[in-house]
């Protein structure tokens, strides 16, 4: 899940939800709920993809990659 992914890995790296928020200027709990398989919050598909793109970035994933597990898991 892609959701599990990006929060291992900003555990990992030591980040807090906190962290992340202020590295992607997103709030927090869209955070949260995108590591929780979450992605209504987020609005539209464009922005959940954008959202991954800033997050996977900010916790030192490949983004594409991402993105591309997101597009896969969705189907």
């Amino acid at each position: 899940m892609v959701g599990e992914r990006l929060a291992l890995a900003r555990q990992a790296h030591g980040l807090s939800i906190e962290d992340v928020a202020t590295r992607t200027k997103l709030r927090p709990r869209i955070i949260e709920a995108i590591e929780a398989g979450e992605f209504d919050l987020s609005g539209g598909e464009v922005y959940v993809i954008g959202h991954l793109r800033m997050i996977a970035d900010a916790v030192g994933e490949d983004a594409e990659d991402v993105v591309q597990e997101y597009r896969h898991q969705r189907r």
